[in-house]
């Protein structure tokens, strides 16, 4: 039960946010009490801790699978980028969950550092093994990194644009790995 009630509250975050989706949905869909619900979870801020956690964790397992794959440098690091999680994390609750839940902004910037951190021994192992050019600056390339990442959660910025989150990854991605300059 638990679960399910996770799963409709994940779907109604999605749809309406973190402060505007309600017990009374949840229990309305589920056709269950609110009173089941409480059983399971103390308080609205309890179900959005729980939506955090669960995606948040899903995440780090999606990245640790990428890195143990058989895939390729770049394939790695796509997958890192582009990890799987078991609910959305569309950039809008992004900048809500910034503005009014701290302590879940924080989990996902501890997620940031965590994926920016896979990622830079990735590079570093493709440089020791002559994948990438000599001479590479990492303390540069990794504070580009993070800077970019910001983008990816700039809500603004991305409906300014008309890019999905997806799309200015894979863009950024591209300048990154294979620079601006014609080859």
């Amino acid at each position: 039960m638990k679960k399910n009630i996770l799963d409709v509250a994940a779907r109604l975050i999605q749809e309406y946010g973190l402060k505007k989706f309600t017990i009374d949905e949840i229990a309305t869909e589920l056709k269950i009490s609110k009173k089941t619900i409480y059983r399971y979870f103390e308080s609205k801020d309890d179900i959005i801790r729980a939506y955090f956690d669960t995606t948040i964790a899903s995440d780090k397992d999606s990245v640790e699978a990428a890195l143990e794959s058989d895939k390729d440098y770049y394939e790695k690091i796509h997958s890192i980028i582009h990890s799987t999680h078991q609910y959305r994390l569309p950039a809008k609750l992004l900048n809500e969950s910034r503005l009014f839940y701290p302590e879940e902004w924080a989990k996902i910037e501890e997620l940031k550092r965590f994926k920016l951190d896979a990622i830079n021994k990735l590079l570093k192992k493709a440089a020791a093994k002559g994948i990438l050019r000599q001479g590479l600056n990492f303390a540069v390339l990794s504070k580009m990194l993070e800077e970019i990442s910001d983008m990816f959660i700039d809500y603004d910025f991305l409906l300014e644009n008309k890019l999905k989150t997806s799309e200015a990854i894979d863009e950024a991605l591209k300048i990154i790995l294979s620079g601006i300059l014609k080859q």
